[in-house]
């Protein structure tokens, strides 16, 4: 009893107030007053108030439509805050991050859990949930296919023009296919829109350049789920237990798709689940989410994403609920895709051979910021981040000897009081004085190899 009375003792210090040098009582870093609480949430609210109003605004495209800094690139991220208001202080869960995804390519974003990946991915589609998670500053630049529109905001068909460029022009027919007539008796003609191999429609089009962080919400509409979409992590959660997969399947065609018809929504949405690999796809459309497995769940998400062949797929840890078998089967399909619709991806995962397989750019993310970033080459052959040679040496090999795996010791700071120098410093084996100075900025090893520390800010200088 006396000694867990000794441990209650210390443990209550941690909370108690203190005197600072002049005899006031002042909080201790792990307390915060009732005061102090309300001081916070008093601040953090009249903040997004603001942000949650200009999320919501009304305004003229100019202020969002922008230019790729290069055009070769589909996304840029360019210095990126998003964070988390919350009762004990604003966690800066995204703090600065930069980087791009080229045009048909794969880029992998790697780290720890609770380092920053999910939440960009989400700041990319604009599904952070508010109020409390607001994009706060930068830039997220995307290129899309967008539909032009004439002065009333409707889309412009693609008509048949005949050797002249004169508009071709047809009879409007009714349900029967009868002709229609005027009121003079003759037949109603109209100009005869050009139409694809599914009869569909075509329209007039355009790319663009959208910042989306600057973008109202509900202009985000335009582009989630018809440029880019997402796969997540756990489908079951993202699926709706009460409809069935044909019912889930058919809406992102009957959003997205101008002139679908629900017969066309359910043929497309069957070929979806025939390209995904999936046996008796008609049974499949016809279930509920409950009555799959995982894997077919996961493939599932996958064909949603595809459904309107988007130009960017983000892919949070799609395999890592599924088995060897599984996973090796949804990568494979995840490479044939991305040639086929010619687009590119970014995929957020733990694991590192998942990366080594499909990525062509890899990102590391520490604590809310990029540490390195490169090729897949470059990252696996020539780790420069001490951060990513924990990692690598923390995943196991053939040639790994020993009954336990290397492990980083220590843990992340607290995210709502980043300190203001290297946040891998106190886990860092190869720590020096400069290191409890300023932050590292990013410096270039290589044309397309960059890392975030003070070793190597030295050798170039």
């Amino acid at each position: 009893m006396e000694k867990f009375n000794k441990i209650k003792d210390k443990v209550l210090k941690l909370f108690k107030k203190g005197k600072d040098g002049e005899g006031k009582q002042v909080s201790s870093n792990h307390y915060l007053t009732g005061k102090e609480i309300r001081a916070i949430s008093k601040a953090n609210a009249k903040e997004m108030r603001r942000l949650e109003k200009l999320k919501n605004r009304k305004c003229p495209e100019s202020e969002y439509i922008t230019e790729m800094k290069d055009d070769n690139n589909i996304l840029e991220i360019e210095n990126l805050h998003s964070y988390f208001f919350t009762d004990q202080g604003v966690v800066k869960a995204v703090n600065g991050v930069q980087f791009n995804i080229p045009l048909n390519s794969t880029v992998g974003v790697v780290g720890e859990s609770g380092c920053g990946k999910s939440v960009t991915s989400m700041s990319i589609m604009r599904l952070l949930q508010g109020p409390s998670g607001q994009i706060v500053e930068g830039s997220i630049r995307f290129k899309a296919n967008d539909y032009k529109r004439d002065e009333k905001g409707n889309f412009i068909p693609v008509y048949e023009r005949d050797e002249n460029g004169e508009i071709v022009y047809e009879t409007v027919t009714d349900k029967k296919g009868n002709p229609k007539l005027d009121k003079d008796g003759n037949p109603l003609k109209r100009p005869k829109q050009v139409r694809d191999e599914e009869g569909l429609g075509k329209y007039e089009m355009e790319e663009r350049v959208f910042d989306i962080a600057k973008m109202p919400i509900r202009e985000m509409y335009r582009l989630r789920g018809r440029q880019m979409s997402m796969v997540f992590q756990e489908p079951m959660t993202s699926l709706n237990p009460v409809f069935t997969i044909g019912d889930q399947l058919d809406e992102v065609t009957l959003l997205h798709v101008p002139d679908a018809t629900r017969q066309l929504a359910k043929k497309r949405s069957i070929d979806m689940l025939n390209l995904v690999g999936i046996a008796m796809p008609e049974r499949v459309y016809a279930s509920y989410p409950h009555e799959l497995s995982g894997g077919m769940r996961q493939r599932v998400m996958i064909a949603m994403a595809l459904a309107c062949e988007p130009r960017l797929i983000i892919a949070d840890e799609p395999t890592t609920a599924l088995d060897v078998t599984i996973q090796a089967q949804v990568l494979e399909l995840f490479n044939e895709i991305k040639h086929r619709i010619n687009g590119s991806i970014l995929l957020i995962t733990h694991d590192l051979g998942v990366i080594a397989e499909m990525a062509d750019y890899v990102v590391v993310m520490y604590a809310g910021r990029i540490i390195e970033q490169g090729t897949a080459s470059e990252i696996f052959h020539k780790p420069c981040h001490p951060y990513t040679q924990g990692l690598q040496k923390s995943k196991p090999t053939m040639k790994s000897s020993g009954d336990t795996l290397f492990n980083i010791p220590g843990n992340v700071p607290n995210p709502v009081d980043m300190p203001n120098n290297c946040y891998f410093r106190e886990r860092c084996s190869r720590c020096i004085a400069k290191c409890a100075g300023d932050y590292p900025e990013m410096v270039q090893v290589s044309p397309t190899h960059y890392v975030a520390c003070h070793l190597y800010a030295e050798k170039d200088n």
